[in-house]
């Protein structure tokens, strides 16, 4: 009876596994399926050898973790992206043999997250045609040093949203003619603000109509191509030292003006391009819907954050390990001073709102800034559109521009003064050269 159980234990794992799952279609959705602390999915996928596949799975108040392993059971990739409880888990493969394969969805094991929700899961499989027709009209527009093509594909699926007739419909409308067809600097922008699908049908519900009214310019800022050229050579003049990146126009979540990568600057065209006309009216009264109707030509806009995204590009000397750090002086510094350069190169200021408060209110800003000068966090100063109430965001801007200003004012080599404040290291010494603390404010 002993040798009878052994020989049963080890023949329970073999059954298990040997147990039937339902084999997943491609290009097909699937409705809401709930997973819990002792549910644990597992679905079979038939690929083709050097098929290209993506599995999308969406998450409904539960955190999940995606496990693809082929039919030896060995592990080949595990994806659990930092979306929370609601949001897409996603993973692209190609597969290098025809085999049966499986799909594991588990509900991630971890305090605070949910012990049951529901997925809905969406296989993509890549026609030859279709992977051909990507690579193909991706490739001339990769090869340029300004990307524009992923504005055209952003509202040719937000168009296509009309057609849709499920949540689950407008998610994959919205990936496959818009975030898998992106171009070399969407895909870096993919990654710096996590987009995904999910995110943008969420924003699209909620403000149908800045983006309905936005698209307008965001067409206009195609023909932005020689004001770049334009910034770019005006940089090099200031500053001999620039190393121009590329750019890429797309559009975004309402989050983000511009942000830079290793290869790219980034701009958040539906941002950058708003102008005075564009409809506001589901921001209500905050201080992020005053500045996307700020007074300005959409050219001169996209001037100004070009410019000022360009100085982050260079600004890439390590931080002086000698130094104290001083977090919020050097994250007003690292975004003030931008907007002090971008100001040389193009002639104009950025934030209008921000600086004309901040000439009102100069000395009191810096008194109270002063205050918590080396905390970590950033949240009175810097990136609060959405918090700011009594008085315009992103005042640290400001206060950091007029550091740079004084600085460069008192400099008696004024190309030497603006190569110090781009490589600017030790927040703390920059300060005390530059004399802002003892210069008389209004």
């Amino acid at each position: 009876m002993k040798t009878i159980s052994i020989i049963l234990t080890l023949l329970l794992p073999i059954f298990s596994v040997g147990q039937s799952v339902q084999e997943l279609d491609f290009n097909k959705n699937y409705p809401e399926t709930k997973v819990d602390k002792k549910t644990k999915l597992k679905y079979a996928l038939r690929f083709e050898k050097n098929g290209v596949y993506k599995v999308s799975v969406w998450q409904h108040g539960i955190d999940v973790v995606l496990k693809l392993t082929n039919s030896s059971d060995e592990q080949l990739l595990e994806k659990d992206s930092p979306n929370g409880t609601n949001g897409l888990e996603t993973f692209s493969y190609t597969s290098n043999e025809k085999g049966k394969f499986y799909l594991s969805i588990d509900r991630l094991d971890e305090n605070g997250n949910p012990e049951q929700g529901k997925v809905s899961i969406f296989i993509k499989k890549y026609s030859k045609s279709e992977i051909e027709e990507i690579k193909t009209s991706i490739e001339p527009e990769n090869a340029k040093n300004v990307q524009t093509l992923d504005i055209d594909h952003f509202w040719e699926a937000f168009d296509h949203l009309k057609k849709c007739k499920t949540h689950s419909d407008s998610v994959a409308t919205i990936q496959t003619l818009y975030l898998d067809r992106a171009t070399n600097g969407l895909l870096d922008f993919i990654q710096a603000r996590s987009f995904t699908a999910e995110k943008f049908v969420r924003q699209i519900a909620h403000y149908p109509k800045f983006y309905a009214s936005v698209r307008k310019n965001t067409i206009e800022a195609k023909k932005s191509e020689p004001v770049i050229e334009e910034v770019f050579q005006k940089f090099s003049e200031l500053y001999p030292n620039f190393k121009p990146f590329k750019v890429c126009f797309a559009i975004g979540l309402i989050n983000t003006g511009g942000t830079t990568s290793n290869q790219f600057v980034l701009i958040g065209t539906e941002v950058s391009a708003s102008t005075k006309g564009v409809d506001v009216s589901e921001f209500g009264n905050s201080a992020f819907g005053k500045v996307l109707i700020s007074e300005g030509d959409i050219l001169q806009k996209l001037r100004n954050m070009i410019a000022h995204e360009c100085v982050h590009t260079q600004q890439i000397t390590p931080y002086d390990k000698d130094a104290v750090f001083c977090g919020l002086l050097y994250n007003i510094m690292t975004e003030g001073f931008c907007d002090f350069i971008g100001e040389l190169v193009v002639g104009d200021q950025i934030n209008q709102v921000a600086f004309d408060y901040g000439e009102r209110h100069e000395k009191d800003l810096w008194v109270e800034l002063k205050r918590e000068l080396c905390n970590e966090n950033s949240k009175n100063w810097l990136y609060n559109y959405f918090t700011s109430q009594e008085r315009p965001a992103d005042l640290g801007y400001y206060v950091g521009y007029k550091i740079a200003q004084e600085y460069y004012k008192n400099a008696s080599d004024k190309r030497k003064a603006i190569a110090d404040i781009i490589e600017m290291n030790n927040p703390i010494r920059f300060l005390e050269l530059s004399r802002y603390d003892q210069k008389p404010k209004g």
